[in-house]
């Protein structure tokens, strides 16, 4: 009959406490890993170390094999209870702890050269190793993580169970009397060390488990949280990979994933799978050079970032592009085309501003010469009723010229000063007729919902053209309409009336500053205003038929709210 061979089963523990130590060190330096793994496997070695002492008992000097193995054992069981507490609570043993094995060590001692006692021994074991597995196994117990429940308690039962087999065992030893040795083949020896294995394989099992369920717990959780991050981004997203030739070169790049913006500016839903020439194909056409940055930051791994005009929607990005991994690149397209058409606006602003400072001093000053001419006059035929009332009258006129030159200054330095904003245009015509006599004329808008991108001041504009067609129009007028039409370039806003028609002699002056029958700055200021945002005005009328003045909204300027 086969009896149970205790070096045999040390043996086994030694060889199997090594492979489980190898194992989670491989697996601790590959994987995604948390505080704590790491010295469990130094525990498992430091028990594999032990269990081989024991095994050479009797052929090695006692104070090797018994002190050197019981330390080397104490030592494993201490990482273990540090091990656990790292995991479940981020909170390391305090190394005071650690000297606890000197004592412990003396009394082994004791009870090996002065009194040889294996009871003792037993004993003193049992009262350490009891209380140590118990404390190991209760912070798996009084864990709150909910989704490791069932793993965390038989982590704890296998820490426990051989608490059990050891209390027996040292139970027997002490009172009931016999020949006993670590090497003994009675039950409850034999019944502790082959539980022992057994409780050591499942117990580094379930560690490991726990580490990777908490490991698929975050991974669950951020992949939660950057998804909800990435749908529900203002900006467009998109995750591609770049496809390359035979010869490796690339060609062309695939959507794998993209946010409901990206989706909703393509207007395309199915996007995954697709090249980019499939999804927005004026894009790739208009752009050839994006497949070039795309490769490069996905050969250097560094981001860039750059702005970028698509004609294909009328709108100005800024592009933002990194690579997260080989092949791989991700692009985020944030809309500035406000801030651009800001930009533009002050710029050119800017400019008006600093050309009219230069031409109001100009013409003030000739006014101001002008009218010394005509009080030099006044003076010197004061004595000729006649002359002097002529010379005061023209010196009058010379005031009123400068009032209306000021008065044009304020309203030009007023332009631009505030940044474009989108106005509606039945709006701002309904609030200007307010100011101006119509006298029965009818003013019609076709497009109440039409909405355009222009400085602060585009009520103005309409405000001259309506004031210009009441006075100029003459009898025959009865109505102005505002009408709009898109076409490939933009949208060409309106403003037509039935009276009287501009010849067309004067057609290619009207906007110039100064030029007309009342101050000439009306049209001059309403040109300004327009160009501000990019909008041209010219005058397209026939003039037998009446007047039209034809507005030229670029793309991404106008819209139909």
């Amino acid at each position: 009959m086969w009896e149970p061979d205790l070096r045999t089963i040390f043996l086994l523990i030694c060889l199997i406490n090594a492979f489980l130590a190898l194992m989670i060190l491989v697996y601790w330096k590959t994987q995604k890993t948390y505080e704590g793994l790491a010295l469990w496997s130094f525990g498992l070695l430091f028990q594999s170390v032990a269990y081989l002492l024991f095994m050479l008992q009797g052929a090695a000097a006692a104070l090797l094999t018994i002190l050197l193995a019981n330390a080397f054992s104490m030592l494993a069981i201490f990482l273990r209870i540090d091990a656990v507490r790292r995991f479940f609570w981020s909170r390391s043993l305090p190394a005071r702890y650690y000297l606890l094995i000197l004592p412990i060590i003396l009394a082994y001692a004791y009870f090996t050269y002065i009194s040889d006692s294996i009871t003792g021994r037993a004993v003193i074991s049992a009262l350490f190793i009891a209380p140590a597995l118990i404390i190991a196994a209760a912070p798996a117990i009084v864990s709150q993580e909910r989704e490791n429940r069932i793993i965390r308690y038989l982590f704890a039962a296998a820490l426990v169970v051989p608490v059990v087999f050891l209390a027996a065992r040292t139970v027997v030893w002490y009172f009931i009397p016999g020949q006993y040795s670590i090497f003994s083949t009675d039950a409850f020896n034999t019944g502790f060390f082959s539980v022992a294995i057994i409780a050591d394989i499942l117990a580094t099992g379930f560690f490991l488990m726990l580490n990777m369920i908490r490991s698929r717990t975050e991974l669950e959780e951020s992949e939660v949280k950057y998804r909800s991050l990435f749908e529900n981004m203002l900006e467009s997203a998109a995750y591609c990979r770049i496809i390359p030739d035979d010869e490796g070169r690339p060609v062309d790049w695939m959507y794998l994933d993209a946010n409901a913006s990206f989706k909703q500016s393509c207007g395309k839903e199915a996007i995954v799978g697709k090249r980019s020439g499939e999804i927005l194909p004026e894009i790739h056409d208009e752009h050839p050079e994006l497949l070039e940055t795309f490769s490069r930051v996905v050969s250097s791994r560094r981001p860039e970032r750059f702005e970028i005009w698509f004609q294909g929607f009328a709108r100005w990005f800024r592009c933002s592009v990194f690579t997260p991994k080989p092949d791989h690149f991700v692009t985020i397209y944030d809309d500035i085309t406000q801030r651009k058409l800001t930009e533009s606006a002050l710029l050119r602003t800017n400019t008006k501003l600093n050309l009219l400072s230069g031409i109001t001093r100009h013409d003030i000053r000739n006014q101001l010469q002008a009218l010394s001419g005509y009080l030099e006059l006044a003076r010197v035929n004061s004595h000729s009723p006649g002359c002097f009332q002529e010379s005061l009258g023209k010196a009058d006129c010379i005031v009123d010229t400068i009032n209306h030159q000021l008065e044009f200054t304020k309203d030009y330095e007023e332009m631009g000063v505030n940044a474009p904003t989108w106005q509606n245009v039945d709006a701002i015509i309904s609030q200007a007729v307010t100011l101006l006599p119509l006298k029965g004329t009818r003013v019609e808008v076709e497009q109440p919902d039409l909405e355009v991108y222009a400085d602060p001041l585009f009520g103005k504009v309409f405000y001259n053209l309506v004031d210009n067609a009441l006075r100029y129009g003459g009898s025959q007028l009865t109505r102005i309409r505002i009408s709009s039409r898109e076409t490939d370039t933009g949208l060409i806003l309106s403003c037509e009336n039935d009276g009287a028609g501009i010849p067309t002699e004067e057609k290619k002056r009207l906007f110039e500053r100064g030029y007309g029958k009342h101050t000439g700055l009306g049209l001059f200021l309403s040109s300004e205003i327009l160009s501000i945002t990019g909008i041209s005005i010219s005058e397209n009328g026939d003039p037998e038929k009446g007047v039209r003045f034809d507005m030229i909204v670029p793309k991404g300027e106008f819209r139909f709210r």
